[in-house]
């Protein structure tokens, strides 16, 4: 898959940002406290990338889940910030970084590396199962952006307070996922337009 590449020299069809996500628990409690996950950004280029907003998209099994049965937060330089959610037609949770007036969209050096550290909890009424979350980075470009790179497959389940843990959490970053979508969905919701619309809404 290519890439318009907007930082760096724009002539590699490499995605321009590497990223992965990483140390998120197995399972969340619905109407439990937050929980963190880790997303590492690494700039491939040899020229700064800025303006860099990550965004999540949240496919669970049974299509129940919606924005206000989330609560997300990620850390950036000058404090912590709620993600913008919103429910796509594809029945997907869209999370998206933008942190309002205050925050310009993470910077990473050239060749440089940045670990965003993100919160995620489930209100009580939360719709149990398991959830996938893949991400996609947009560079944010007046009102519009370029998608500069993605990182996926991270797997958990959501269940009630006194239910035992499943084997289905663990961080799954290859594998068959026939209801989850994966960089399909990233690539789906760019081709029409989601994620741009999430870039466009970082005002």
């Amino acid at each position: 898959m290519g890439a318009q590449a907007s930082c760096g020299d724009g002539k590699n069809t490499a995605f321009p940002i590497g990223a992965r996500i990483r140390g998120g628990p197995a399972v969340y409690r619905t109407g439990g406290g937050a929980q963190t996950w880790f997303l590492d950004l690494t700039n491939t280029t040899g020229s700064a990338c800025t303006a860099i907003h990550p965004v999540v998209v949240f496919t669970d099994k049974a299509h129940a889940l919606r924005p206000a049965h989330l609560r997300m937060e990620f850390e950036a330089p000058g404090g912590s910030f709620p993600v913008s959610l919103e429910r796509t037609d594809r029945d997907e949770i869209v999370a998206v970084f933008d942190g309002g007036d205050a925050f310009p969209g993470f910077s990473v050096g050239a060749g440089g590396s940045l670990t965003v550290k993100v919160r995620l909890a489930f209100s009580p009424d939360a719709p149990h199962g398991e959830v996938v979350a893949d991400a996609a980075l947009v560079q944010r470009k007046g009102d519009d952006g370029d998608w500069v790179g993605e990182a996926g497959g991270y797997r958990f389940s959501v269940e009630g307070p006194d239910e035992e843990a499943g084997e289905a959490g663990a961080l799954a970053h290859t594998g068959h996922r026939e209801w989850a979508y994966g960089s399909a969905a990233l690539a789906a919701l760019a081709a029409g337009g989601g994620l741009l619309l999430g870039a466009r809404r970082l005002r």
